[in-house]
C-alpha cells in the first residue's frame, strides 16, 4: 500500500512510518504538494538498488570471443539488454 503524508506529519509519526514500510508499504513524503522522499523497506531498497547481474563489459567479452560467427545485430541487442540489467 502506498502512503502520502506531509513532511511535518512524517517528523511527527515517524515510527510508525517505520513500521509500515517495514511491513512492505511505501510512504511517500509530500511538502506542498512535491514528493520530497519515499521511505520504504530495507528489502524494497534492495530490490531496487542491485546491480545488473549482467555487466555490460562481459557482453562485450563474449562477442569478441565468439568471432564472426555472431552477427552484429545480434551484439547490439545483447548489449543493449545487458545495459539495461536483462539477462
Amino acid at each position: 500500500m502506498i502512503h502520502r503524508v506531509g513532511s511535518f506529519e512524517a517528523k511527527t509519526r515517524l515510527a510508525e512510518l517505520l513500521r509500515l514500510a517495514e511491513r512492505g508499504d511505501e510512504v511517500i513524503v509530500m511538502r506542498r504538494g512535491q514528493r520530497i522522499a519515499v521511505i520504504m523497506g530495507a528489502t524494497k531498497y534492495d530490490e531496487f538498488s542491485k546491480e545488473p547481474e549482467d555487466d555490460w563489459r562481459q557482453a562485450a567479452r563474449d562477442w569478441l570471443a565468439a568471432g564472426p560467427s555472431m552477427p552484429s545485430t545480434e551484439f547490439r541487442k545483447i548489449m543493449a539488454d545487458a545495459k539495461r540489467g536483462r539477462p
